[in-house]
């Protein structure tokens, strides 16, 4: 009785998925049954209105589970073979075949946000920055190394090592005065920050060096691409700001840290030989000569200078110096390679250099380079 029972259950479900209602199977059941009928027969067997039972007919026509033949004037119905419910299914899998690519194109696939995870503690910032290196691309970082160093102590020159072995290069754009392995870095002029961000391939890293230390990182394309068309836009900056006596070396010594063509200079003196040192001078001609750059500068003319320079002529090759008056050479110190020019203001209170890249200032200073040359003295 049971068996019974679940097997009607079942097969009141199945008639159910082809958009039957409850009379509506009933109806179709009885018509199976009674071979033929009318429609006040059916309604009489199925105990229903006569309308309902012509609207119930009408659905099942549609669906081509019943027809009906004419006797006598009268309309006698009949339930189709119950195989026609597969050929419907059948119809039915054609017409969705058919709308399926255009469905298809419809569906575009939800993009999804980027993934964050937060990392708390000493070993949590172990964790987030082995991934970085698991990424075996070029690192962007933004920030303070020195906080870094700070916090992670031993840490910090394991994951240093592990990067230099493993050849992944570095960039990095800080305030502070560092020396790296298989690092570029170049001096910021922003507040000291006790934030770091690395960047590399997919992956954000923003770490606060906080007591207890914190890294978000965000794993997503996008913010990855924003965060490094950002970097390279601070890197690629035209112009660059140094101050003190190192922010004097580094921009001296950009000017030789690449090849080119001549260096040349007016403006320069004892006082700031003084500010930036024999030993520093003696590696800046060093690299200088590695890089095979000759160079020309004009000096003022006081005694102080005339002996300094006069000296440092002799004692290194392509290297030409003439004299001018402190009035005609003007209050900086301005020299050009092919590629940027550095000038120091010798009334700025604190020492500072300013760095450019803009080539028609290159060009016309190097115009105005000459013209000194030529009213300079040896």
């Amino acid at each position: 009785m049971s068996t019974n029972k679940n097997k009607n259950v079942q097969k009141e479900q199945v008639l159910q998925s082809f958009g039957l209602t409850e009379a509506e199977i009933k109806l179709y059941i009885e018509l199976l049954k009674s071979q033929e009928s009318t429609a006040s027969t059916l309604a009489k067997k199925t105990n229903t209105n006569r309308t309902f039972t012509y609207d119930r007919i009408k659905k099942l026509l549609g669906l081509g589970l019943a027809n009906y033949i004419i006797k006598d004037n009268k309309k006698y119905f009949k339930a189709t073979e119950p195989r026609q419910l597969l050929s419907i299914l059948k119809e039915r899998e054609e017409q969705v075949e058919s709308i399926l690519p255009e469905l298809e194109s419809l569906n575009i696939e939800e993009k999804k946000g980027p993934e964050i995870e937060v990392f708390s503690s000493k070993n949590g910032i172990r964790t987030a920055l082995n991934i970085l290196l698991k990424q075996e691309k070029e690192i962007l970082i933004h920030g303070s190394i020195k906080k870094f160093q700070e916090s992670m102590q031993e840490y910090y020159e394991i994951w240093n090592t592990r990067r230099i072995k493993q050849k992944i290069h570095a960039k990095i754009l800080t305030t502070e005065e560092i020396t790296i392995e298989n690092a570029e870095i170049d001096l910021l002029t922003e507040e000291e920050s006790s934030i770091t961000t690395f960047t590399t391939g997919n992956i954000v890293i923003i770490t606060v060096w906080s007591d207890i230390p914190i890294a978000l990182m965000i794993e997503s394309n996008d913010v990855a691409n924003n965060n490094k068309n950002f970097f390279n836009n601070l890197w690629n900056r035209e112009i660059k700001i140094y101050t003190g006596i190192t922010g004097i070396r580094r921009a001296w010594m950009e000017l030789v840290s690449q090849q080119s063509s001549e260096l040349a200079g007016y403006g320069f003196s004892w006082n700031l030989a003084q500010i930036y040192g024999r030993e520093f001078s003696n590696q800046w001609h060093q690299t200088r000569i590695k890089n095979k750059i000759p160079t020309r500068i004009i000096s003022y003319d006081d005694n102080n200078s005339t002996k300094y320079f006069q000296q440092r002529n002799i004692e290194w090759e392509n290297f030409n110096i003439q004299f001018l008056s402190k009035d005609l050479c003007g209050p900086a110190c301005i020299t050009m390679s092919d590629k940027i020019i550095v000038e120091f203001l010798y009334t700025e209170k604190n020492l500072k250099v300013i760095i450019s890249k803009n080539k028609e200032m290159i060009n016309i200073h190097k115009k105005h380079f000459e013209n000194l040359w030529k009213k300079s003295t040896k």
